[in-house]
Order: structure tokens, then sequence, then C-alpha cells
């Protein structure tokens, strides 16, 4: 026996080796010593990746590492000779003698002969004399147009093309019509509209149930089965029943249902626990919400521009149009068509027609010929008596209006005899 341990088996040999000292502790061996490595050798560390890894240092080739370098201010490279300034290449310095030289010999060169400077080249062209004479130009004038633009991408008067004609193309060019089915013309025996191709297959019903409950069929129920108290025991044991607590072999039916003792005084709830609850002032909002408290950043106007608009608009509608608007004009007068307009169109914009149309201020002829036009037709007496209401809803006075205001009297007024 020594000390606290007793050897019960003393004729056996003891296995291993015991080792004297405090060398050998548990705590040596969850925390032993850091294990010191020896450094990389200075004429060895310029080939390490370490070398080219560190922040702060200039790296060199490892051949430049240990180079001996020049002593002083010594600079690389090999310095340019000055050249000719810029300002001497623009300004001409030759003056007197030496400017007479050099237009003399310049005159020497072809280019200068055919196309001198600040002078339209001349190629000796033998012109006829009306060209000559002042305010002659090439080409032949176009008288201007009666048609606008508008009017010529989108004729008001444009007819439908014959269904032959369109039907040659068809053939010929394949130029279907926008959201038109191809139609190869194939003698169909059937009608292809109701008609499903394929094979149809004949599928098994109720296959996952007969997949999980296989010893079921169409005309008879589930078989018992009969097994032992001890399995059926263990597998109330080890699984979760739907609804129910996990049973943990408490088999004492004496048992509560529910442990532990109701507090009826508790006036905490968990939504409470999880809110909490605060005062009226704790919930109001903080004082620099929507406000810019960071000084430098505070749009607060001067006396006098409370109601000021600051900026530029994109659309300029103070800015005068000019009578011809060029196409490498940037500038919007208000006239284009708005995003919301480009993402949203009009009803009417696939026929070249926009909500100016329809607003714009007409005479009266030209307005009973529009509505003559789809089929709206009046007498004299009831188209007067419309017109008169559509100038009440224009609010003017002359015998203009527009479409809009006329189409709100007749949808008053169309079913007055």
């Amino acid at each position: 026996m020594s000390g606290r341990t007793r050897d019960h088996f003393g004729s056996i040999k003891t296995a291993g080796q015991t080792i004297a000292g405090k060398e050998e502790t548990a705590a040596r061996c969850i925390q032993p010593e850091p294990i010191i490595v020896p450094e990389t050798p200075d004429h060895i560390k310029k080939y390490r990746k370490s070398y080219k890894q560190q922040h702060g240092v200039s790296i060199l080739h490892p051949g430049l590492v240990d180079a001996p370098k020049p002593v002083g201010n010594y600079v690389y490279g090999k310095k340019t000779d000055p050249s000719d300034k810029t300002s001497d290449i623009f300004k001409p310095q030759n003056e007197g003698i030496k400017e007479l030289v050099l237009e003399i010999n310049e005159q020497k060169y072809a280019s200068r002969q055919k196309e001198p400077l600040g002078i339209v080249p001349s190629r000796n062209y033998n012109w006829p004399n009306e060209t000559q004479s002042d305010g002659f130009a090439f080409g032949q004038k176009i008288p201007p147009s009666e048609y606008t633009a508008k009017e010529v991408v989108f004729p008001p008067d444009a007819k439908r093309e014959e269904e032959k004609n369109r039907l040659q193309y068809l053939k010929s060019h394949g130029n279907f019509e926008a959201g038109e089915q191809k139609n190869r013309n194939y003698n169909w025996n059937i009608d292809k509209d109701e008609y499903r191709f394929g094979k149809k297959e004949e599928r098994d019903q109720n296959q996952m149930r007969k997949v999980l409950q296989q010893e079921n069929t169409d005309d008879a129920y589930p078989k018992t089965v009969v097994i032992k108290k001890n399995q059926e025991d263990w597998k109330n044991y080890n699984e979760d029943p739907l609804g129910k607590p996990k049973n943990l072999a408490q088999m004492n039916e004496r048992m509560p249902e529910v442990f532990g003792v109701q507090r009826r005084d508790e006036q905490w709830t968990a939504g409470q626990c999880i809110s909490g609850q605060p005062t009226a002032k704790e919930v109001q909002p903080d004082q620099d919400l929507g406000r810019a408290t960071k000084f430098g950043f505070r749009n607060n106007p001067k006396q006098g521009d409370e109601t000021r608009t600051f900026g530029v608009p994109t659309i300029r509608n103070d800015v005068l149009k000019k009578g011809m608007k060029s196409v490498a004009d940037p500038q919007n007068y208000g006239d284009e068509i708005p995003a919301v307009e480009l993402l949203f169109p009009q009803k009417f914009s696939h026929m070249g027609l926009s909500q100016e149309d329809f607003l714009r201020i007409r005479p009266k002829r030209e307005i009973k010929e529009i509505f003559e036009s789809i089929g709206i037709k009046y007498g004299i007496g009831k188209f007067e008596g419309v017109f008169k209401r559509a100038k009440e809803i224009q609010n003017t006075y002359d015998d203009k209006v527009s479409v809009k205001a006329y189409q709100l009297a007749v949808m008053e007024m169309h079913e007055i005899d």
C-alpha cells in the first residue's frame, strides 16, 4: 500500500513507465509550451514569399536587395535634350527677308499651288457662264410639301391594301400581320382547334396510396398484424405522438397533467415582455426625424425664399422654342413625350394621335367633318344645339371647340331629339 493507492495484484508486473517530476502533468498536456521555430537566415529571406507580402516596405528584386547603391542623388536613365516649345511652333518667327525666302521655297509644292491657305482650291474646271451669276446654286430646289412629317408617317386617308395583294406578299416575303398565326393551308381531316395530337397513356389511380399502404386493395380492409407488446411499448416511448406529449416512462396515472402553480396576480403577458410598456412620451418620434441636424447639410432658406423653387427644371417651359428645332438641339421645350407616356402609352398612340389632338381648338366645319366621318351625323338644328353645349363646356365664345368638348356634349345630348 502506497499513500491512498492499494495494489491488490502485487505479484503482477506494472505495465508502462512512471516518470517522476512535474514535467508530465495534465495541464502541460493540454497547454504545451510553445515551440520556438528558428528564424530564416537573412541571406535567404529575400527569396521567401513572406518577403513579398510585407506591408509598408518597398519590395525589391532579390538580386537588388544586397546590391551596392550609388552615392549621392543619383538619377537613372538618359536625359532628354530640350525640344521646341508649342508656342514657338504655332507662332511664326520669320520676319522680313526670312519670311520672303520661306514663301519662295513653299511655292514649289503642288499642294501650295492648288490649295493655298485661306483660298478656295481651284480645279481649273470649265464652268458655263450661268454658274458665274450671283445666287447660282447646284441641284434642284424642292418646293415645300403640303404634308407634315406626322401626316407622312401616319397618312390620315390611308387605305388598307387589298386582301389578294396582302396574300401575295405573305406568300413571297412571309409578311405576316402583328399577332397573326401562321397558316400553311394543310388539308386536315380533323378539327385542328379541338384535336390533340399524341398518344394518351392510361395511368393507374391512387399510386401514392398503394405505395404507402401496400396491403390495401380496392375491395379489402387493411390486414391486422399481431406484434409483440414490448415492441409497441418501445415505439410509443421512442417516437413523438401527434398532438400528445412524449412518453418519458411516467406510468403513474395519479400524476397531474399540468405541473407547477398558476399565479393569478401576474400582470405582464408574453407580448408585454417583448414590446415593453413605454410611456406616451417614449413612443413620440424623435425631434430630428425628417430634419437635417448635421452642420453644413441644413437647407434653411433665407427670409423671403420660403416658397422659392431652387434649381433649373429639366423641362424648360420658360425657354422660347425656335421656329424649326434642329436634330442636334438637346433642349427640352416642354413639347416632348414624358417618361410616363413611354411606359404607359395613350389609347390612340398607335394611330398617331396624342392627347393634344383631342384638346386642340378646331373650327365648326372641321368638327362636323370629323364626327360625320365616324358616323355621328345630326341635322342642322341638333348640330347647333350640341355645338352650343360644347362651347359651354369649352368656356369659349368663338365658334371653335375641341374634339373632347364636342364629344362630352354628344354624350349628354345624343339621345335627345
